[in-house]
């Protein structure tokens, strides 16, 4: 526990929590027919999120070249490979981020990628502990803003309304929350049917904002869980009862479900978008569009195209986070970031460290979410964005070593 790693700590509490400051604010005054990843400073709160985030580029910079020897050699060329491309490229446009700085950490903006070497913060080890708490924390005080948000909308006439009161939270809360809902901390059943209401709570705020990908995704961590706690007899009984309350408060609520309001509202506006396909189309469009000739050499951040779907303005989005890496910054790009994504992934999990498998499910799904199976996905300085980057941190970190049963094993945090 260094000096430099303690104050790299609090920079980092600082800038986490300045940063989920400005979420609940923007929340608050959120436009959902408006992009996800605004560049322009709309209110006080965005210089505050600027200054949160340059925060985190002190530490970032300082965690690559304090602790750069804990991780694979290859992680940290691809680190430096990733700035110096981005770099170039951004710097073809420079005059933008001259006339929108906060361009610079936008999705496109080379603070983001700095941004990322986060991860190396994970080698701080007992720091890194005291920043997943954080995230905790920071996960039950949105689902508690979310509560009350919703509370105050009364009934919805359509998505929009659930967007602009939950969206940007509900995405925090879809990306973090699951990796604590997986851990064996729930050692009461008072404490597992809190944990399973959480999650329950999550599930449902997927339902609200209308995001058919995000209720899947949920779904399926619920029946992960379940299926661990089935496997262990000492849960018998907490899974029974929870199964009871569940079942119970289902049927009551379907049985009545014209007496609730809000609930029958988001159920019809969920169900009449279970067959839309807008995402096929919008990547065929785009796809008619695309010049080839810039395939390695990137169109640029103020590159845009033509959608159908959007009348009043070109284009500078696509819900396919892959595909805007390679439009904006060119292939290699790409594949460098794929391979962060991956190398994590297949890495072994030999001291069989459940944090690590949860590690690898909450990663696994969000490859399938930059590739377009979910919205509202960006590389950015989005506080879940920052939890995804300790996940990669977490296991890339090269192993130290701990003695089992006479048998030694690779371990990354304790």
């Amino acid at each position: 526990m260094s000096i430099g790693g303690r104050i790299i700590f609090y920079l980092i509490v600082a800038g986490l929590v300045a940063n989920a400051l400005v979420l609940a604010l923007i929340q608050l005054n959120s436009d959902a027919s408006a992009a996800i990843e605004r560049v322009e400073a709309g209110g006080w709160y965005y210089q505050l999120g600027f200054i949160a985030n340059f925060l985190l580029t002190i530490a970032s910079v300082y965690g690559f070249f304090q602790y750069k020897s804990r991780f694979p050699k290859p992680v940290n060329i691809c680190y430096v490979a990733l700035l110096i491309l981005i770099a170039l490229v951004c710097a073809r446009d420079i005059e933008q981020f001259a006339k929108s700085p906060n361009l610079f950490y936008s999705p496109k903006g080379l603070g983001t990628w700095i941004n990322f070497g986060l991860l190396y913060f994970i080698a701080e080890e007992h720091y890194a502990q005291k920043v997943f708490r954080l995230f905790r924390l920071l996960c039950y005080i949105f689902i508690v803003f979310n509560l009350m948000r919703i509370a105050g909308l009364g009934s919805v006439s359509n998505r929009l309304e659930t967007q602009n009161a939950i969206r940007d939270t509900t995405v925090f809360l879809l990306w973090v929350y699951p990796f604590f809902f997986l851990d064996k901390t729930d050692n009461t059943k008072a404490l597992r049917i809190l944990k399973y209401g959480a999650m329950a709570l999550v599930a449902f705020f997927a339902l609200a904002i209308s995001s058919r990908s995000y209720v899947l995704i949920s779904l399926i961590f619920i029946l992960i869980k379940l299926y661990r706690d089935v496997n262990d007899k000492k849960n018998a009984s907490a899974i029974a009862m929870i199964l009871v309350l569940i079942f119970s408060g289902g049927y009551y609520i379907m049985a009545n479900i014209q007496h609730f309001n809000f609930l029958n509202d988001v159920l019809s506006i969920f169900s009449s978008r279970v067959a839309d396909d807008s995402r096929t189309d919008q990547l065929a469009e785009f796809a008619a569009q695309f010049d080839w000739s810039k395939l390695f050499t990137g169109a640029g951040i103020t590159a845009t195209w033509n959608w159908s779907a959007d009348r009043l303005a070109r284009y500078e989005w696509l819900d396919n986070q892959l595909i805007l890496i390679v439009w904006w910054f060119g292939l290699q790009t790409c594949l460098i970031y794929l391979y962060y994504l991956i190398y994590p992934l297949l890495r072994p999990n030999r001291a069989d460290n459940i944090m690590h498998t949860n590690a690898k499910i909450i990663l696994f799904f969000w490859i399938l979410a930059c590739g377009g199976f979910a919205i509202y996905v960006t590389i950015s300085t989005k506080l879940f964005y920052y939890f995804i980057s300790f996940l990669i941190g977490t296991l890339t970190l090269n192993a130290g070593t701990i003695t089992l049963n006479g048998r030694r094993y690779n371990y990354i945090v304790k």
